[in-house]
């Protein structure tokens, strides 16, 4: 079970800098619009991340393929970047633990950059024999993946001759793109993407379902989670449905200058959550033009942020710097495992009072005691509580900030599902690196980087 507790960002609770329910009754023709939008777009297939939990034999085609190839290779590496990577990433660093590389297999690799050097520490490392590279880019052209994927298959060809082909598996669209049409020329394994879906909202297609497969994880549970949450999220009445409310409050705070969204759970295992939530929020959410072509420039900085790591780097800043921030902190109820800590040092007054105490009640405290010290300060601050970390709690937070995220950007009347700020970057790096057809890109490139005189110093 998920509670979303947005008390702490009421004007009852924080005083004058916080929202009223007033303030989100005065919003329902808005939200009313937004819904109605976001189900007609559904009912017409537009937006289908709803539904994923429902796709007929999407969980036995995954489950059948992971059983046939788990006990196969002791290395999988997973090559992808942006939403091919960081929603499975945190499923895996959830859910299988921050040593199960050091201790278990298959282990699992996520090449979601392209340094030179990480990708070399990566390869030198590997046994071929023993490696299966999933390969996930709906296009097939992103210039990152297809640099990995290139890079992989030269060294496979090399040590492994034919068979490289049984240490593929690609994540592509179903129809189109270079990697669908390899699969159908070389004769290898391949799952589908279905078009309607964005990479950020994909985690729920074999993009996460076949990697978190792989490791043995129940994905049966990850998307009866998921169905559960969709059912709440698709409700019409904003009180009832805790993504349109977290989007409210989100939506209302940006009208009074909060324009940073932070995501902080008080778990290790929860914080490349925080990672995925930044892609989700800022790509889908950060646009020059809204759905009627007017400049609007909207759109929320998301941060991510660790407890109780970060109350020693960032929440100075939090509770003390400018009001521009919602905090949302994430917490679990029941951890999976705990620790007593020794009565060693009773006798010393500056640790008697840890003696005997678990390590689950002081980080528990830890998070408490920020949330009071953050609304004492009146700073905008939610609770997001977990009652633990398992495959079905994942699946219903997935589908919880998918839901806010769609809501908020009808709210915001921008378009949610596209991103076409990160479109002429591509483009620039196809000019960089010589692709055809996008040589005319130089001169503006070569404007925009030049230096001024006296502006390039040595340091």
């Amino acid at each position: 079970m998920i509670r979303f507790d947005f008390s702490g960002t009421t004007k009852e609770v924080i005083g004058v800098n916080g929202i009223a329910r007033e303030d989100i009754d005065i919003l329902a023709p808005l939200t009313k619009k937004a819904h109605e939008s976001l189900m007609k777009a559904r009912t017409e297939g537009n937006v289908l991340f709803y539904d994923l939990v429902e796709m007929p034999g999407v969980l036995e085609e995954v489950e059948a393929m992971a059983s046939e190839l788990s006990s196969s290779f002791t290395d999988v590496v997973h090559l992808g970047i942006g939403g091919s990577s960081l929603g499975p990433k945190a499923i895996f660093s959830a859910l299988k633990g921050p040593f199960h590389n050091h201790t278990s297999s298959p282990r699992m690799f996520f090449l979601d950059n392209i340094d030179p050097e990480y990708m070399t520490s990566l390869f030198d490392m590997l046994s071929l024999k023993d490696t299966l590279f999933v390969v996930v880019s709906k296009s097939g052209a992103t210039a990152e993946t297809a640099s990995q994927f290139m890079t992989a298959l030269g060294f496979m060809r090399d040590m492994l001759g034919e068979t490289y082909k049984n240490h593929l598996v690609f994540i592509t669209d179903p129809n189109k793109g270079i990697l669908r049409r390899l699969a159908g020329e070389l004769n290898i394994r391949s799952l589908a993407i279905p078009p309607e879906v964005g990479g950020r909202f994909s985690v729920l297609t074999p993009v996460g379902l076949f990697p978190a497969a792989l490791c043995g994880l129940d994905i049966n549970a990850l998307m009866s989670g998921a169905k559960k949450m969709r059912d709440r999220v698709t409700k019409g009445n904003v009180f009832e449905n805790p993504a349109y409310l977290f989007s409210c409050v989100h939506f209302l705070g940006s009208k009074k200058g909060a324009n940073i969204s932070v995501l902080m759970p008080y778990s290790n295992a929860l914080y490349d959550i925080a990672d995925w939530y930044r892609q989700l929020w800022a790509e889908s959410l950060g646009k020059r033009y809204s759905i009627d072509s007017k400049e609007v420039f909207t759109g929320q900085t998301p941060v991510k942020a660790l407890g109780a790591t970060d109350q020693h780097s960032q929440v100075q800043l939090y509770r003390e710097g400018p009001f521009d921030k919602i905090i949302n902190i994430m917490t679990v109820d029941r951890y999976r495992s705990d620790i007593t800590i020794p009565d060693v040092l009773g006798d010393i007054d500056e640790f008697s009072y840890l003696a005997s105490r678990r390590i689950s009640e002081l980080i528990k405290a830890e998070a408490r005691a920020t949330m009071a010290s953050l609304i004492d300060a009146g700073r905008m601050t939610t609770h997001i509580s977990l009652d633990t970390i398992d495959e079905e709690t994942l699946g219903a937070l997935f589908m919880f900030f998918e839901a806010a995220t769609a809501f908020m950007g009808c709210l915001l009347k921008i378009n949610p599902f596209d991103q076409p700020g990160v479109e002429l970057g591509k483009h620039f790096t196809f000019s960089l690196m010589g692709r055809q057809g996008f040589s005319g890109l130089r001169k503006g490139i070569d404007s925009n980087l030049r230096t001024l005189p006296g502006m390039n110093i040595e340091i």
